[in-house]
C-alpha cells in the first residue's frame, strides 16, 4: 500500500510539474527540404540540392550567412554525398499553373559533422516555442491571422519560420482569448494586455505584430518580441509578405540561437554528473539515454551507478551545464527534483532530476 501511495504521489508530481513547463516543441524536419526546379536533370538536382543543402545548414547553425565559410562552400559545391534521399512531385500552384517540387533529406551526422569543422554551432531540434499574436489590416479590414485556416499572410508566417527553424504557436482564439485581447488593443500594440491574454499558454516568447498593405502592394509591420520582462521594437516592410515578416523571425532565430546552440570547442569533453529517478523499465532507459544524446550539449550520456529506478548519469558536454539546464527546461521530459538522496548516493552530481517520459 505504501509502495501504491509512493506511484501515485510521484505521478502526481510530474503532472504538476509538466503543466507549468514553458512552451517547447521538437522542430520536425530540420535536415529535410523542398524547392521548385524546372526538370529533373541531374544538373537540375546538383543545383536544387546545393540549394536546400544551404538552407538546411542555416536552420541548423541559427547562422543567416554559412556560404561564406569555405568548409560549408567546399559542401554545396558537392552536394551529392549529404543527400540520403530524394524525390519529386508534380502540383499546381495558386494560379493552375503545373510545377515540379523536389523534396530532399540530408544526413544530420554529416550536416553536424561539417558545421563542426566548419567552426559554426549547432542549434538542436529542441527549440522554445514563440506564442504569434498578428493582426493585419488589408482591403478586408482589420483581421487577426491564424484564426481562419488558408489565410495567405499565415501561410507566409509558417514558411519564414520554418526557413529559420523557428517554432511558431498561434493562439486558440478561443472565447477565452476573445475575452482577453481585442483586436483594437493588439491594433494598439499593448503590451500590458497582451502580455495577461499571453499568461494562459506559458510561451517563454511571445511575437506580437501589425501589418497593413497599401495601395501598392507594399507590406509594412510593426512587431514587439516578448521574453520575460524584456521587450524589443522592430519595424519591416516588403513587397511580399514574406519580405515583412522576415526580419522579426530573423530576430528571434538569431537571438533564440545564440542562446541554445552549441559552438564547436565550447567547453569541449567537459564531464558532470547527474542523478535520475523515475526510471521504471529499460525501454525508460533507452528513451533517456536517446533524448540526452538528441541534445547538441550533449555528446555522450554514459551509466557510472544503478540501482532499482534511480541511476547516475556521467554527461560528456560540448558546453557547460547552464546550457544543459536551459534544454531541460524547454519540455518538461526531465525534471529538477527536489528529492533528498543525497547521503545515500556513491558519487557527488551537480543534479537531480526525474525522468517524466516520452512528450505526449
Amino acid at each position: 500500500m505504501i509502495q501504491i501511495i509512493r506511484v501515485l504521489v510521484s505521478a502526481l508530481t510530474i503532472l504538476l510539474a509538466l503543466s507549468s513547463q514553458a512552451a517547447a516543441a521538437v522542430v520536425g524536419n530540420l535536415y529535410d527540404d523542398q524547392l521548385m526546379v524546372e526538370s529533373q536533370s541531374r544538373a537540375a538536382l546538383t543545383q536544387g540540392a546545393a540549394t536546400a543543402l544551404e538552407r538546411v545548414f542555416i536552420r541548423v547553425s541559427g547562422k543567416r550567412q554559412v556560404r561564406d565559410n569555405p568548409v560549408v562552400a567546399e559542401a554545396l559545391a558537392k552536394p551529392e554525398p549529404f543527400m540520403t534521399q530524394y524525390r519529386y512531385q508534380r502540383s499546381k500552384n495558386a494560379e493552375g499553373i503545373d510545377e515540379l517540387e523536389l523534396k530532399l533529406s540530408f544526413s544530420p551526422r554529416q550536416v553536424n559533422a561539417t558545421l563542426q569543422s566548419a567552426g559554426l554551432p549547432i542549434w538542436s531540434a529542441n527549440r522554445p516555442a514563440v506564442l504569434v499574436w498578428l493582426i493585419a489590416d488589408t482591403t478586408d479590414g482589420r483581421q487577426f491571422i491564424g484564426a481562419e485556416a488558408g489565410n495567405k499572410l499565415l501561410s507566409a508566417l509558417e514558411a519564414e519560420a520554418q526557413r529559420r527553424g523557428v517554432v511558431v504557436q498561434m493562439p486558440l482564439f478561443d472565447l477565452a482569448d476573445s475575452a482577453n485581447l481585442s483586436a483594437a488593443e493588439l491594433w494598439k500594440m499593448s503590451i500590458d494586455d497582451v502580455r495577461e491574454a499571453s499568461a494562459r499558454y506559458s510561451a517563454p516568447f511571445i511575437l506580437m505584430g501589425r501589418m497593413s498593405q497599401f495601395s501598392t502592394g507594399q507590406w509594412i509591420g510593426s512587431w514587439v518580441v516578448l521574453q520575460g520582462s524584456e521587450s524589443m521594437r522592430l519595424d519591416s516592410e516588403g513587397m511580399t509578405e514574406a519580405e515583412a515578416l522576415a526580419p522579426p523571425i530573423d530576430y528571434l532565430a538569431d537571438m533564440q540561437a545564440a542562446t541554445y546552440s552549441v559552438a564547436a570547442g565550447a567547453g569541449s569533453s567537459a564531464n558532470t554528473m547527474i542523478h535520475v529517478s523515475g526510471i521504471k523499465d529499460f525501454a525508460g532507459y533507452a528513451s533517456l539515454v536517446t533524448y540526452l544524446e538528441g541534445l547538441a550539449v550533449i555528446q555522450h550520456a554514459n551509466t557510472v551507478w544503478l540501482d532499482q529506478d534511480q541511476l547516475i548519469l556521467e554527461l560528456v558536454l560540448n558546453d557547460d551545464m547552464e546550457k544543459v539546464r536551459r534544454f531541460l527546461s524547454l519540455d518538461g521530459r526531465l525534471l529538477e527534483s527536489s528529492a533528498d538522496v543525497r547521503s545515500a548516493l556513491p558519487r557527488t552530481v551537480r543534479g537531480y532530476y526525474q525522468w517524466a517520459g516520452q512528450q505526449q
